[in-house]
This record gives C-alpha cells, sequence and structure tokens, in this order.
C-alpha cells in the first residue's frame, strides 16, 4: 500500500486548511509494470520524458490560464484539457484498491488536543488495511512519503515508525491488532516512485470533497470526475473514515 496525504497538521490559526487526507492505494505485484506503463506513455506524450513527475499540485498549475508555478506547466490549453482528461482515465481504469482516511482538524483537537491527527489516520489507514489483507488471505507492506507538504516541511518517518511498530507487534484496546502488515514502514520520497504520486493523484480529489463541500458539477474537471468515481463507489473501491469530535462515521 502506497501512502500519500492531502492537507496538513499545521494549527487553525496558522493554516485555512480544515482537514486532513490520508490516502492508501493497494496494488497487486503482479499488476505494477503493467500500469506503470500505462502512466509512462502518457508522460513521454506531453513531455518526452517518462520519468517526469506527475501529482495533483503540479497537475492543477500546470494549466496555461492558472499564473502558479508548475513544472509541469503547459502552454496550450486544449493540449492541457487533454492531459487532465488522460490522467483521469488512467486513475479510474487502473485495478487498484483505495483506501482513504480523513480528519476534521477541529473537532479532532477538540477531544484530542496534544495529538497528532497525522498519527490517527495513519492507524486507521493501517486497520483498514489489515482487513482488506485479511479478506484476501494475503499480507502486505506500506510505503509512505515521510515530507508533510506544509510551510515548513517537517519529516514524521520516526513518529509514524512507531505507530506502525505498535500496530504489528502490540495488542491494545486502542488499535486493533495488524499482523498481516509485515516488515517496518518503508519510506520513500514521490520522486522517486511512481506510486507515491498515483497516490497523491488520488489523495487530493478525496480532500477536496471534504475541504470545499462542493457539488461535483462545481468542481473542476480532474476533481470532477474522480469525485464522480467515489460517489457512484465504481472501482477502484473507496472505504472512507471521517472524524468529527467524538462521532465516527464509515
Amino acid at each position: 500500500m502506497y501512502i500519500d496525504e492531502a492537507g496538513d497538521t499545521i494549527p487553525l490559526s496558522q493554516s485555512w486548511k480544515k482537514f486532513l487526507a490520508l490516502t492508501g492505494c493497494i496494488i497487486d505485484e503482479s499488476q505494477k509494470i503493467a500500469i506503470e506503463k500505462l502512466l509512462r506513455k502518457v508522460k513521454k506524450e506531453f513531455y518526452f520524458d517518462e520519468d517526469v513527475e506527475i501529482k495533483s499540485n503540479f497537475l492543477r498549475y500546470a494549466n496555461p490560464d492558472l499564473k502558479e508555478h508548475s513544472p509541469l506547466k503547459l502552454h496550450d490549453r486544449w493540449k492541457y484539457d487533454e492531459l487532465e482528461a488522460k490522467i483521469t482515465d488512467f486513475l479510474k481504469k487502473i485495478p487498484v484498491t483505495l483506501i482513504s482516511v480523513v480528519i476534521d482538524k477541529n473537532a479532532f483537537w477538540q477531544k484530542y488536543p496534544a495529538q497528532n491527527p497525522y498519527a490517527t489516520a495513519y492507524t486507521f489507514l493501517s486497520e483498514r488495511f489489515q482487513k482488506f489483507l485479511e479478506e484476501k488471505w494475503k499480507n502486505g507492506i506500506c510505503i509512505l512519503d515521510p515530507r508533510e507538504w506544509q510551510v515548513i516541511k517537517t519529516n514524521l518517518d520516526k513518529e509514524i515508525d512507531q505507530v506502525h511498530h505498535s500496530l504489528r507487534w502490540n495488542k491494545s484496546s486502542f488499535w486493533n491488532h495488524c499482523p498481516n502488515i509485515i516488515e517496518r514502514i518503508l519510506f520513500s520520497t514521490s520522486d522517486l516512485t511512481v506510486w507515491i504520486q498515483i497516490a497523491d493523484l488520488y489523495c487530493y480529489p478525496v480532500y477536496h470533497i471534504f475541504e470545499y463541500n462542493k457539488k461535483p458539477e462545481d468542481a473542476k474537471t480532474y476533481a470532477k470526475q474522480l469525485r464522480f468515481l467515489v460517489y457512484r463507489g465504481f472501482s477502484p473501491s473507496l472505504s472512507q473514515r471521517v472524524i468529527r469530535g467524538s462521532e465516527e462515521t464509515d
């Protein structure tokens, strides 16, 4: 399971972002090469570089109508629309399973003012991954980009590694034991693996649903089409868990 986040864990007094979303993209090893080849083909078509990094914020700001910088910036709107459509089509068709956890930061800190919502989100994500592995009679590993993208970048590797290790080996009334998740958590940045990029491309539209609370028809094309995918329950499947105060909704 490859994991990336949208939103942040900055206190609300310092950040306008109200939610933290953590998304895990589960892929069977036998499918990886074929899927990577599909994305490399798209990258080569538009950038003549099969290794260029494509992430949600890069893709949004590649739009020539926007002034924000992007390493993927295109200079023709028609070609940008074509790129966006091909990335969206790719994400809708590939055989992956998604698990997404979304935390309302304000409600979370009202109840747990000293805790890190990222660690809590990771715990819920791992518990759901464990459920998935049990159903499939499989074992699995977790690969995470340890950098939290915010104004001051912080590495979460040590804290999340401790959470991950406890989930695997320490039984507790506060979390579900996760014996089918093997190995310590592995870390990789998005520029080094295409699968963190793919997890990021799925995570932003999920975050967008909660952060902006818009109807699907109000969203821009990339987010709009993936929001439709989420709402309608098409493959890839999505499991969501949202924390609002003491209420937990599956």
